[in-house]
């Protein structure tokens, strides 16, 4: 009995290692996000962005996404709208990534909850 419980536990743990494989690699492709421009942080290398939620990912937010190397500086205003591409990486703890940024006509209405309006000012 005991070598059987071993033998799931196992088998469990085994599938979990497939799956989180699975969703860092799809984490790393990235997911398409639209926001507002906050912000640059030239010593930190890292914007800040009020950011629409992100199907199955994460509810929208204000928060700081660091550059991968090689991306070039944002040239934007505070206030900006963007869109762009955010991934993640499994380094200490998972941390968060933008790329591939792109002007929004300034006409483009975003969904943003009334609440993370209030606070970042837009």
């Amino acid at each position: 009995m005991k070598r059987s419980g071993l033998l799931v536990g196992l088998a469990l743990a085994w599938l979990s290692l497939g799956v989180q494989a699975g969703d860092m690699a799809s984490a790393e492709e990235g997911h398409a996000a639209r926001g507002i421009f906050l912000g640059y942080d030239e010593a930190e290398r890292r914007i800040t962005i009020a950011h629409e939620a992100v199907p199955d990912v994460m509810m929208a937010m204000r928060m700081h996404l660091a550059l991968p190397d090689g991306e070039p500086t944002p040239d934007f205003s505070v206030g900006d709208k963007v869109a762009f591409q955010m991934f993640s990486r499994v380094e200490n703890g998972r941390s968060w990534y933008a790329k591939e940024f792109e002007a929004l006509p300034a006409g483009t209405e975003l969904e943003l909850p009334e609440a993370l309006r209030d606070k970042i000012g837009h």
